[in-house]
């Protein structure tokens, strides 16, 4: 605080002042007849708070381990980090990396908290196709990413741990819409549950969001997870995945946007067959649709029509490609349905 003026008789005097907000000096003065007497003090804020440490005084990694060291694909696993000397009041936070399923299960973070040295936590990983050595990765602030523990994964055997089906809640999905996957395995999952990876498989054209995996608990043989439509341009057919390392299943979903569409496409070569899409969006459709079908070239055979089925926006269909292909090397195939008709392009 600064000091005001005030007067005193004999004995002792009560000094006042107004708060300071830094560190400063104060001169008290004390006079009697022509005797002056000058005192100078210190004079500090109040409080003054402590100040942050910065990142290059943060604790540094120390080391790191995994309990157990070695796990078979699906499994998790304990992961402990170390500090070098205890975290401060507010804790340290540690940045975690490796794979999509470990960021996923870790949130790519753990805090040590203040005056602990170290933290421990359960991690999930990626399972592979066969026995891998993981560095597991991890980063305090004002330090560089460094391998700081590993585990082995042995591959699954698949006569005895494998995903064997996956499935959806309904065959086709309109734009915004969440359907609901299904993983099923061959055996019932151990004591701590069985991780497998999801993939949307929708690097291009539609998209579709899954969560980077899914656990089958501990005696269960199937797990269920959302999957959700955020972007159709026209009626495609995607293909999710499910992979455990040495087992991987696939199953088609119909994406269809909010109107009435055909799909297309590119790439397609002689003698082979895909699988095309169409969709009548949001329309109501109660009683199930009958789309009509047809190519253009002779050389692309599609069914005369499809039927979507009841409360469902959309359908998949074969597409058979010839062993001749059409001199300008496209085709364009329609659809007819309710008096309206789309017409899409295949390119060979």
């Amino acid at each position: 605080m600064l000091f005001s003026q005030s007067t005193a008789s004999a004995g002792s005097a009560v000094i006042t002042g107004r708060e300071v907000t830094a560190p400063t000096t104060a001169t008290i003065t004390a006079s009697y007849g022509s005797v002056v007497q000058r005192q100078t003090i210190a004079v500090v804020p109040a409080s003054t708070p402590a100040p942050s440490p910065s990142p290059s005084d943060l604790p540094k990694l120390r080391s790191g381990s995994v309990s157990p060291p070695v796990i078979t694909g699906g499994d998790g696993a304990v992961q402990t980090i170390t500090l070098d000397r205890p975290a401060p009041a507010a804790g340290v936070v540690v940045s975690l990396s490796y794979d999509l399923i470990y960021g996923a299960s870790t949130g790519r973070r753990a805090v040590v908290p203040a005056g602990a040295t170290s933290v421990t936590f359960p991690f999930r990983i990626g399972a592979p196709k066969q026995e891998t050595l993981a560095r597991l990765h991890a980063q305090v602030p004002g330090s560089a990413l460094m391998p700081i523990a590993e585990v082995r994964i042995l591959p699954a055997d698949p006569a005895i741990r494998a995903v064997t089906a996956l499935d959806f809640s309904a065959p086709a999905a309109l734009v915004g819409a969440t359907v609901t996957g299904t993983v099923t395995l061959k055996e019932p999952a151990p004591t701590g549950g069985i991780t497998v990876a999801l993939w949307s498989n929708t690097s291009y054209g539609p998209s579709v969001y899954v969560p980077p995996y899914v656990t089958v608990p501990a005696g269960s043989v199937s797990a269920s997870f959302p999957v959700r439509v955020t972007e159709a341009a026209t009626a495609s057919v995607v293909t999710p995945s499910a992979d455990l390392g040495t087992s991987l299943v696939t199953h088609e979903l119909v994406v269809v946007p909010d109107t009435f569409s055909l799909s297309g496409g590119g790439g397609l070569q002689p003698g082979e067959t895909v699988r095309g899409a169409v969709g009548i969006g949001s329309a109501p459709n109660p009683g199930g649709a009958t789309i009509a079908l047809a190519s253009d070239s002779p050389s692309v055979s599609v069914p005369a029509t499809v039927t979507i089925p009841p409360a469902s926006p959309g359908a998949a269909f074969p597409i058979t490609v010839g062993d001749a292909i059409p001199a300008d090397r496209v085709a364009d195939l329609t659809a007819t349905w309710n008096g309206q008709s789309v017409t899409s392009t295949l390119y060979f």
